[in-house]
C-alpha cells in the first residue's frame, strides 16, 4: 500500500465519517492521502467528484476548518498529506498562510504558486508537456510525479489509457522521485499495469470514493484488501 495515493475530500461525507476512512487508510498502510480542498467549479473532475465537493462546500467549510483537521491529521496518522484543490480553493480558504508542516505536498491546478507559498508543488504532467516543461516543473517536487494516464477528466475513463507510458519515461530521465499513475485507476489489475509499465505507484480518486457511495465502508475495506492481495 506505500505505493499507492489515495484521494478523499475533507470531510467527505461528513467530518467523523472523513477520519473514519482516513483511519482504515492508515491502519492499511496508504502510502499517500490526497486530501482535496472543495471549491465551485472542479472542471478536471468527473460528476462523482463534483458531487463530492458540492455536499463538502454545503457544510460551511472555513479556512480554520482546514487548518485544524491538517492538524489533527499530523497527530494522528503516518501516511504523506498532499493537499490538492484549484486556485479557488487556495484563495477562498487562504490556503497560502496554511502552515507547511501540516502537509507534504500541494496540487493546485490551475494556479502556479513559487514553492515558498505553497510547499513542495506537485504539477499534473500530461503528454502534451514538452521535455523542457517537465524539467522546470519537477524542480521543486519532492514527493512524487502526478502523471495522468491520458487526456479527460477524472472517472471519465472506460478503460485506462495508455498515454502515460512515454511521459513516465521521460520523466524518470529528469527526477528520482517516484513517478505516479492517476486517472482511470480502477482496480489491482490496473495498479500492475501501470507499475509494469514503468510506473512505481498510482493514485485512486473516483474509484475509492464510487466504492464508498456503493456500500460504506464495509465495501470500501474490501477494494482495500483487493488491492492488498495483488500487491
Amino acid at each position: 500500500m506505500k505505493h499507492l495515493a489515495f484521494y478523499i475530500p475533507l470531510h467527505y461525507p461528513d467530518k467523523e465519517r472523513f477520519f473514519e476512512i482516513l483511519q482504515l487508510l492508515d491502519e492499511e498502510g496508504a502510502g499517500y492521502v490526497e486530501i482535496g480542498i472543495p471549491v465551485l467549479n472542479p472542471y478536471m473532475d468527473g460528476e462523482i467528484i463534483r458531487e463530492t465537493n458540492r455536499v463538502v462546500l454545503k457544510q460551511g467549510l472555513t479556512g480554520e476548518d482546514i487548518a485544524v483537521s491538517l492538524k489533527e491529521i499530523r497527530s494522528r496518522f503516518g501516511f504523506k498529506v498532499v493537499i490538492m484543490t484549484y486556485k479557488e480553493g487556495v484563495e477562498r480558504f487562504s490556503l497560502t498562510h496554511i502552515p507547511h508542516e501540516l502537509y507534504d505536498g500541494f496540487i493546485c491546478v490551475n494556479g502556479d504558486y513559487p514553492s515558498e507559498i505553497l510547499h513542495d508543488p506537485i504539477k499534473v504532467l500530461n503528454q502534451s508537456k514538452s521535455n523542457a516543461d517537465l524539467k522546470q516543473e519537477l524542480v521543486h517536487n519532492h514527493l512524487f510525479a502526478y502523471v495522468v494516464s491520458g487526456e479527460g477528466k477524472t472517472g471519465s475513463f472506460d478503460k485506462l489509457p495508455d498515454q502515460y507510458i512515454e511521459v513516465v519515461k521521460r520523466v524518470k530521465t529528469f527526477t528520482s522521485i517516484p513517478a505516479f499513475v492517476g486517472f482511470g485507476i480502477k482496480s489491482a489489475s490496473d495498479v500492475e499495469t501501470v507499475m509494469k509499465n514503468g510506473a512505481d505507484g498510482a493514485i485512486i480518486g473516483t474509484e475509492f470514493i464510487r466504492r464508498y457511495q456503493q456500500g460504506g465502508f464495509d465495501i470500501l475495506k474490501s477494494y482495500i484488501d483487493e488491492l492488498k492481495r495483488t500487491h
